[in-house]
């Protein structure tokens, strides 16, 4: 039986009891709460638009120095996006160690940050959330379903000794043993029988707190999570799109760089740039891969949760749909949410991205060749030829390091990723810096975009079913423990 939940709130209820006096008044209710919640959305992704300085597409630079500037900028500003959602991520809380817990992906790889400074470890978990903290949450609810396994499995013994006691007083009647005996066992019988009632309260009791925790904290903070990726993506992809405006408007930076005569300090700027382009690789696949990660351990785990038997059709099996089998609204935010992240490949970034430290390892080895060339050609710098020859093999070692954390990632995400595809991109070498540049802020205002609009819809569809909710004066369905029951009752 479904298990009532505390109402959302005081208008939501209010709302349910008008919607049930009159079936088209709520239908007429629910298509113009869709149209402000709309543009709420929109108000709010202008609210945080406002939060920083985005230039504005169409500006003209007066020459590459204010290019240079304005991309940097725009990558200070697309970083500190993320820190509303750090704050909901409880970035620099200690974290929860336990081997065998599920959802215990890094919250600082979800939000992209590498380090965290001191503002960040000065946590405050009360402020963390306006509906409490996710990763509390997250550890109740695991705490509870660890004791909820430990009470099925202890029901699940005594409920094996209870049937072998039975066969066994079925044995002492057939043998006509002694009054005493059988009074025994009976005895034995109903203390058995009174445990497992007891453990069967337990195992709805346990059940029931994980269902109020799922619906009364986990879902408002992941509605919480969703608006704050919204509001982060849509960021982002303004900053990218503003990038990709300013390196358009770059004056022959590929001319100049074919006519200009590199020091060494240049060349070790060079090899920086390439070591760097190298860990943005991996940093970027690592971080949209812990979000997916995230998403598809949650929405996996809250499968789990539903029993589910798909359903064989002439034309094929359905989809998963959690709407149709009347889950709480958790259950389809989730789903839609990782079908959604699992749509938005991030393999278009990552090539454009390769394809451009290729052609800043080339620019590098082309200007370590004619120096090579040149020291060769005179027999006094055999001293420098060795130095340049140990910087050389430095940078194949690091490329080599890398190569070994990229694949690392790329058997985790499923995006090809390897700094031995850089090495030997021979045809894209040959491809302009700028060129480059201007393809991966392209590619990258593309991946924001399709990101962005992806939560916006979530955050859209959550404010729907909050809505449902409301008019169903809070009720949802209790698939934990009509599942525990089940199994219970199956034994």
């Amino acid at each position: 039986m479904p298990l009532p939940a505390k109402d959302v709130s005081e208008e939501q209820h209010r709302k349910s009891k008008s919607s049930e006096a009159s079936s088209s008044t709520s239908s007429s209710m629910i298509s113009d709460l869709h149209v402000v919640q709309k543009s709420v959305i929109e108000e709010q992704l202008r609210h945080s638009d406002a939060a920083g300085p985005p230039a504005i597409p169409g500006k003209v630079y007066n020459d590459d120095v204010e290019v240079v500037e304005e991309i940097r900028s725009q990558f200070e500003h697309a970083a500190k996006s993320a820190f509303d959602v750090s704050k909901v991520l409880e970035v620099g809380k200690m974290p929860y160690y336990q081997k065998s817990s599920g959802l215990k992906v890094s919250s600082m790889m979800i939000c992209g940050l590498s380090s965290v400074g001191e503002e960040f470890l000065q946590f405050e978990e009360d402020k963390a959330m306006e509906c409490g903290n996710l990763s509390s949450t997250l550890q109740k609810l695991y705490m509870w379903e660890k004791k909820l396994l430990e009470e099925v499995k202890t029901e699940e013994k005594m409920r094996v000794l209870y049937n072998q006691k039975r066969e066994e007083l079925k044995v002492l009647y057939g043998r006509g043993a002694e009054a005493h005996k059988l009074e025994a066992t009976e005895t034995h019988i109903r203390k058995l029988s009174t445990k497992i009632s007891i453990a069967i309260q337990i195992v709805n009791t346990i059940s029931k707190n994980i269902n109020n925790l799922r619906d009364d904290e986990l879902w408002p903070q992941t509605c919480e999570l969703i608006q704050g990726l919204m509001q982060m993506w849509h960021a982002m992809s303004k900053c990218h799109q503003i990038q990709c405006h300013a390196i358009s408007q770059a004056r022959n930076l590929d001319s100049k760089l074919d006519s200009a005569r590199f020091s060494e300090a240049h060349m070790d700027l060079i090899k920086r740039l390439e070591l760097q382009l190298l860990e943005l690789i991996s940093s970027f696949a690592t971080w949209v891969n812990a979000q997916k990660s995230f998403v598809g351990t949650l929405n996996e785990w809250l499968k789990r949760g539903i029993d589910y038997v798909p359903e064989v059709t002439d034309d094929g099996t359905p989809p998963f749909s959690p709407g149709r089998l009347g889950a709480p609204p958790i259950f389809i935010i989730c789903n839609n949410w990782a079908i959604s992240t699992g749509r938005i490949s991030e393999k278009e970034v990552v090539d454009k991205m390769q394809a451009f430290a290729s052609s800043v390892l080339h620019l590098w080895e082309k200007h370590r060749l004619e120096w090579r060339q040149g020291m060769m050609a005179n027999k006094d710098m055999d001293r420098d030829l060795r130095v340049m020859e140990r910087d050389e093999l430095s940078m194949r070692k690091a490329l080599d390091v890398q190569s070994k954390k990229l694949v690392l990632v790329s058997n985790q995400s499923g995006v090809s990723l390897s700094a031995q595809v850089v090495h030997d991109s021979g045809p894209t070498a040959e491809v302009g810096l700028q060129s480059c540049m201007n393809k991966v802020f392209e590619a990258m205002e593309s991946f924001t975009a399709a990101c962005a609009n992806a939560y916006s819809d979530l955050h859209l569809r959550s404010e729907e079913e909050k809505t449902r909710l409301g008019q169903n004066n809070g009720r949802v369905p209790s698939f934990i423990s009509d599942l525990a029951g089940k199994y219970i009752a199956s034994n």
